[in-house]
Parts: C-alpha cells; sequence; structure tokens
C-alpha cells in the first residue's frame, strides 16, 4: 500500500482575480462530521458564515458534490479570496508526541484508529503550539485536489490541531484544565496538567450523559481530582443542562466566556 505523507501548513500563496474589496477577504471550509461550514474573514474577524448539514455520514465524493454546489450558488463565496484554508474536522485523526514521531511508520499511528485505504492521502501537523505533539490523519485526496485546481495552492489542518494551538497559547496553569469542544454528535476533550498536554480525543455523544461519561473515564484515567480539576465548556450555545450535570460531579465548571473568540482563533488562521 503506497500512502502519500503530506507535512502541511507551509508556504500558501493564493493567486487569483481580485477586486480591491475581495483581496482582503480570507476562507475557510471545515469538513465536519455533521456536515459543512464555510467562514470568510479578514483582520476584523469573520464576516460570513454557511453551514450546511448532511442528511447522513456522507463519503468524500459525496461531500465535493456538496462543496461544489456551495461555491456554485452562494454569492459570498464567488469572490478572489486571498488565501484559502481547509479544515479537517473529522474523527480519522490520533496525536503523536513529537519526540516519538517517525515519519516512516506515519500509517501506523492511525492503522488501529481507521481502515487506511490506498487512495487516501496521510497527513501531519507539526509544531503544535508548546504542546509537543504532531496530529496524523486522513485528508481526501479528489478534496484538496478541487482546492488545488481552484486557488493554485492553499493551507489544511485538522480542526484537532487548531484547537491545540490555541489552547497551548492559553493554558499555563499549575492545576489540571480540561477542555471540551462540544458539537452536534461529538466533541474534543483535552487536558493539560502543569501546562502540558497530557490527553486529547475525540468522542461521539448522542446525550449530555454521554459527554459525562467520556470526559469522568479520562479525568480518572489520567488521575485527575475532581475537586480540585478546573473544566472549561467550550460551545456554541450554553447548556444549562450539561453544566449541572457536570457540576455534579466536578467542582470547578464554567463556560468559555468568549465563544466567538474562541472560534475565531480556530477559523482565522
Amino acid at each position: 500500500m503506497r500512502l502519500l505523507l503530506v507535512v502541511t501548513g507551509r508556504d500558501s500563496m493564493h493567486l487569483t482575480t481580485t477586486s480591491p474589496n475581495d483581496t482582503i477577504k480570507k476562507l475557510s471550509v471545515l469538513i465536519h462530521q455533521d456536515g459543512l461550514s464555510f467562514y470568510t474573514y479578514n483582520s476584523t474577524g469573520i464576516i460570513d458564515s454557511l453551514h450546511k448539514e448532511f442528511k447522513h455520514s456522507a463519503n468524500p465524493i459525496e461531500i465535493l458534490q456538496i462543496i461544489e454546489t456551495c461555491f456554485r450558488e452562494e454569492s459570498f463565496l464567488d469572490s478572489a479570496f486571498a488565501k484559502a484554508t481547509l479544515l479537517y474536522h473529522h474523527n480519522i485523526f490520533t496525536s503523536v508526541p513529537a519526540l516519538l514521531y517517525n515519519e516512516d511508520h506515519a500509517a501506523d499511528y492511525l492503522k488501529y484508529n481507521a481502515r487506511i485505504l490506498e487512495t487516501d492521502v496521510l497527513s501531519v501537523d507539526e509544531n503544535l503550539g508548546e504542546t509537543g505533539v504532531n496530529t496524523v490523519y486522513i485528508a481526501y485526496s479528489n478534496i484538496n485536489n478541487y482546492f488545488f485546481e481552484r486557488y493554485g495552492s492553499y493551507e489544511y489542518y485538522h480542526y484537532s490541531s487548531r484547537i491545540l494551538e490555541a489552547r497551548s497559547k492559553s493554558t499555563i496553569a499549575l492545576q489540571p484544565q480540561v477542555y471540551l469542544d462540544i458539537k452536534d454528535s461529538h466533541f474534543y476533550l483535552s487536558i493539560f496538567n502543569k501546562g502540558k498536554l497530557v490527553a486529547h480525543n475525540l468522542f461521539p455523544h448522542d446525550a449530555i450523559e454521554d459527554i459525562l461519561y467520556y470526559t469522568m473515564f479520562t479525568t480518572h484515567h489520567n488521575d485527575l481530582d475532581p475537586e480540585t480539576m478546573k473544566m472549561v465548556v467550550c460551545s456554541e450555545e450554553k447548556n444549562e443542562a450539561l453544566l449541572e450535570l457536570l457540576y455534579t460531579y466536578v467542582r470547578y465548571v464554567t463556560q468559555e466566556e468568549n465563544y466567538p473568540n474562541y472560534l475565531e482563533q480556530i477559523i482565522c488562521v
């Protein structure tokens, strides 16, 4: 099986037809488990956004068809962007300590998480802030090719990498910090202790009890004390029922105070 290994996030230049109003705008496209999200932004923050939900779990061919339709039909996407970024937002990834990472064995890090096909593009995001880890994941070759044809060159990352970069810049406390990035059907759980990343993963959920279970299992497995660890919930809308449930078992639980700013750290690359 031949796999193409790509180190992402390097040397991006996007040459398209431009107008004075368009050149300052940039584009980020999220391919996530629930659908697609398009964001345009500039130096002041996010300008426009579009979200498309999938009726079922779509394969890469179906995802590309929806992307093409969005570019044809959505007027705010019919622009020349100064930069384009693609963010993969799926569960086909793993975090590997940078000191242990070996490019020759990149496929081995993922083979227990997912079936790797011959056509899959194996990618790695490196130098993730102060975390000391690399993110190894699958990028969809047909979607990568589409963006290359459309923009000439672009950057792409895994959403997980963007979370770690954002958190590593703000996590300096000595006590354990637990971050939950909640999405519609899954959530990312990140644990920092004494400023160091000790755990990071994605879990599915159908109910708030699922979030509680995976969170308490992971924190217990990492020897965290629910009386002293601090937990931050990041979600677009505040879920009082979830916060109350978590607070039943964890003494310090807070909601991310400025979610729009947090999202911009992830999206505005």
